[in-house]
């Protein structure tokens, strides 16, 4: 290959990767301004573990009321209460058509389902700002992804300085 077209080359795969990483940002961004926010209690984890370092390890009430038979649906349905918070409605293939429904894509990771991430990470140093979070803040867009924006409290007072 001719050193012109091998710089072209590198040159069309830089611009594909830039444009790659400009529309996941896009899509992230896009889904904080306008996704649905939808609360998701935390759920206990080894007290141990629950700090280290600069992040929290998490885990969701409702991963733990799926059924065993979560790996053949792509969505999980949830109901919301009045202030919001999320509660396990069924399984699904597909994202429901009822306005009272909020469908989420499930996560897998190490054969675990999961509503959302394993962890949620933090300036070091501010770990006691966290201890008592009892609820993840998500903003859901209408494919089902979910961004975790924030820890709140069993208030449902936001924690720290995470303002999305």
């Amino acid at each position: 290959m001719s050193p012109r077209l091998t710089q072209l080359a590198i040159g069309v795969a830089v611009l594909l990767i830039l444009a790659a990483s400009a529309l996941a940002i896009w899509r992230f961004e896009h889904t904080l301004a306008t996704g649905q926010t939808v609360l998701i209690e935390l759920a206990p984890v080894d007290p141990r573990s629950i700090m280290q370092g600069d992040y929290m390890a998490l885990a969701f009430t409702i991963d733990r009321a799926l059924p065993d038979d979560v790996a053949r649906h792509r969505y999980v349905w949830l109901t919301l209460t009045e202030q919001g918070v999320a509660r396990f409605h069924s399984l699904s293939h597909q994202l429901p058509q009822q306005q009272d429904k909020i469908g989420l894509l499930l996560r897998q990771r190490d054969g675990i389902y999961s509503v959302g991430p394993n962890a949620f990470f933090f300036t070091e140093g501010s770990a006691k700002l966290y201890e008592p979070a009892r609820y993840g803040r998500f903003k859901v867009d209408s494919s089902g992804k979910a961004l975790l924006t924030a820890l709140l409290d069993e208030n449902l007072q936001l924690l720290g300085e995470n303002a999305r």
